[in-house]
């Protein structure tokens, strides 16, 4: 190619790269509209990359014209070269990559039809339903669980680590995002009523509460109540539990015909219930045993408590080899889950680190990167700390 030919070819290069990212951005939204794949906000970071990348496109095409075509020869080579690489990242590798990368990478949508039928169709219970309450095979009698898994649900991954089991004792359990559920499920694609698991006289069915994502059960979309089986797979946004019935719910599927009074005691729905208040576990405290926060105490007793290396934490560790938002422990029915927050230096149980939530124990020993805490039942430490609170927040013990 002639010297004098460059500027041309250059000129074609640049705008054929905003051309391009152009195209891509459309490409996109064409295809997240007609096949309906994809989050919105996927849709709208791969839309805003690709736009970004067209305006800075329009740099190298004002330095064609305004420098390349002017002085051609006498530009130094390394200018040149420098905006040949603009050029072909920002035009062309980009908005090539985001637009494969959309259509390899993002899975299918609930469409709107079926979304919008299941909102007028679909009556769910209120959140003030007495089943909330009622323990169908008597206090404490849990007829199944739920195990999460530890890696979220995308294409081709195992399903390795296990977590603790929760467990089902209740007729009505609602899962999702929002702090009065039963169980708090922590992830951006789970709406904050996500889904219900009821229980009615030995048989179980799970309910999408008209969720934003949809919930799936064995990979297939849940469209009104759907009966679930010991093996079941549930996907809650990229938390996914196993179900399985326990022997006292498989006893009532094998014998319908006992006497509610030996088995379980029904529900009596009247406008005049009063309803009780959620059981809640016992707190828990957790003991600081490394240097720098040894004899430290923090009382563990909300619903969501943050562990990091913000003072604005609920447990504030001031330590280097913490994260600023390092873990988290949620409040279930059962106890306190600890799960890690995608910390540097990782969170560990027992010594081992932790990939899915567990729960805590007395007697644990949980590792926050370098510094070790020790869990511990508030009424055994009654008789030896005092709690002080700090800033209406956290909630810090000082050891007498």
């Amino acid at each position: 190619m002639d010297i004098n030919d460059f500027p041309t070819w250059f000129g074609l290069g640049s705008y054929g790269g905003l051309a391009c990212t152009l195209v891509a951005a459309a490409g996109i939204t064409t295809y997240a509209l007609v096949r309906r794949r994809g989050s919105s906000l996927q849709l709208a970071r791969s839309v805003l990359v690709c736009l970004v990348a067209s305006v800075c496109m329009l740099v190298p095409i004002w330095w064609n014209q305004d420098q390349l075509e002017l002085y051609g020869p006498s530009l130094a080579s390394g200018e040149v070269l420098f905006w040949l690489c603009w050029t072909a990242i920002l035009g062309w590798f980009i908005p090539l990559g985001m637009l494969l990368g959309y259509l390899v990478l993002t899975e299918p949508q609930l469409a709107a039809s079926s979304r919008a039928h299941l909102h007028q169709e679909q009556v769910v219970a209120p959140l003030d339903d007495p089943a909330r309450y009622h323990e169908p095979l008597g206090p404490g009698v849990a007829w199944g669980q739920l195990i999460p898994f530890s890696n979220p649900t995308q294409p081709g991954s195992g399903e390795a680590t296990k977590g603790q089991p929760i467990l089902l004792s209740r007729q009505m359990t609602v899962l999702g995002r929002a702090q009065d559920c039963d169980i708090i499920v922590e992830d951006e694609r789970t709406s904050r009523h996500h889904a219900e698991i009821d229980w009615d006289h030995g048989r179980v069915q799970l309910v999408d509460r008209t969720s934003m994502n949809g919930t799936l059960v064995n990979r297939q979309t849940v469209r009104g109540p759907l009966p679930l089986v010991t093996g079941d797979i549930l996907d809650l946004g990229h938390q996914r539990y196993r179900f399985e019935l326990l022997p006292a719910a498989e006893l009532r599927l094998k014998a319908p015909d006992v006497q509610p009074g030996e088995l379980e005691v029904e529900t009596k729905k009247v406008s005049s219930v009063l309803i009780p208040p959620l059981h809640e576990p016992a707190s828990v405290i957790l003991t600081g045993l490394s240097v720098g926060v040894a004899g430290s105490v923090w009382l563990v007793d909300q619903p969501v408590m943050t562990i990091g290396r913000d003072k604005e934490r609920q447990i504030y560790i001031p330590d280097e080899s913490v994260s600023r938002l390092h873990a988290q422990i949620v409040r279930q029915q059962i106890g306190y889950y600890l799960s890690d927050l995608n910390s540097s230096n990782g969170t560990f149980l027992n010594g081992e680190l932790l990939t899915c939530p567990s729960l805590l124990s007395p007697g644990d020993i949980v590792r926050i990167g370098s510094i070790e805490l020790q869990c511990d039942d508030e009424t055994q430490q009654k008789s030896q700390q005092s709690t002080i609170p700090l800033d209406g927040a956290s909630t810090v013990a000082q050891t007498v």
